[in-house]
């Protein structure tokens, strides 16, 4: 028998790269460095535009630091630090016209600033420029017992008929004051009731019906205070 030959084929290793067949050494990547420019230039870049987006919102925010009122003030009422807090709102023209964290209010408030308003200049300032007087009005318990402090009423006044003798003679009820800010309200048990076996309920009165309103109680007239639409009321 002839010999057998057996033929290997060798399969020669094909370049894989570009580099291999130029005869250069591969390469691999390589993670960034802070030491690489281009990082570090990347970076400035968002740091900046950060830094200007935060410029252009603060120069366009309008809110400005003002006083808002923590309870209702009322006419003839001193102002304390305890009754405001700071607050940033929006207002057109600044704290024009309203109390900022540099200008705090000391006095007497003049007009009524309710719970969580914003404190105006204007409704700060001394005892004798106040125009009303809170005066005592004798009223039924029932009446009482419904209103706060704050409660917004109309007072009607029923005079004694002239020459009547009888507990019951009253003339028409006329209404005195319009939209009156309660002042005052007899605590349960405070014992401010009147010899009529109502209550007193101290009501803001403008100085120009003061002595009206005092001459019609001391002449036994009958006072009924008619609470105002929206008007805050004991349980709401």
């Amino acid at each position: 028998m002839g010999d057998t030959h057996t033929t290997t084929s060798r399969t020669t290793p094909r370049a894989t790269s570009q580099s291999a067949a130029d005869g250069r050494p591969a390469q691999r990547l390589q993670k960034p460095s802070w030491k690489d420019g281009r990082l570090i230039a990347g970076v400035l870049l968002v740091i900046l535009a950060m830094l200007a987006g935060a410029l252009t919102l603060k120069q366009f925010d309008s809110s400005v630091e003002v006083l808002r009122a923590k309870r209702t003030l009322l006419p003839g009422d001193s102002v304390t630090a305890s009754d405001l807090e700071v607050v940033k709102v929006r207002i057109d023209n600044g704290r024009e016209g309203y109390f900022g964290t540099g200008k705090k209010p000391t006095g007497t408030v003049l007009r009524e600033v309710r719970e969580g308003e914003l404190v105006p200049t204007s409704a700060i300032g001394s005892a004798g420029e106040v125009n009303a007087k809170s005066i005592g009005l004798p009223v039924a318990g029932s009446q009482a017992a419904a209103l706060v402090r704050g409660s917004v009423v109309d007072v009607w006044v029923a005079r004694r008929t002239p020459g009547s003798t009888g507990t019951n003679d009253f003339q028409r009820p006329t209404k005195e004051v319009q939209r009156a800010t309660v002042h005052r309200v007899p605590m349960s048990g405070s014992g401010l009731g009147v010899s009529s076996g109502g209550d007193q309920v101290y009501v803001l009165v403008p100085d120009g019906k003061v002595a009206t309103i005092i001459e019609s109680v001391n002449g036994g007239a009958k006072v009924t205070l008619i609470p105002a639409a929206g008007s805050p009321m004991k349980g709401n």
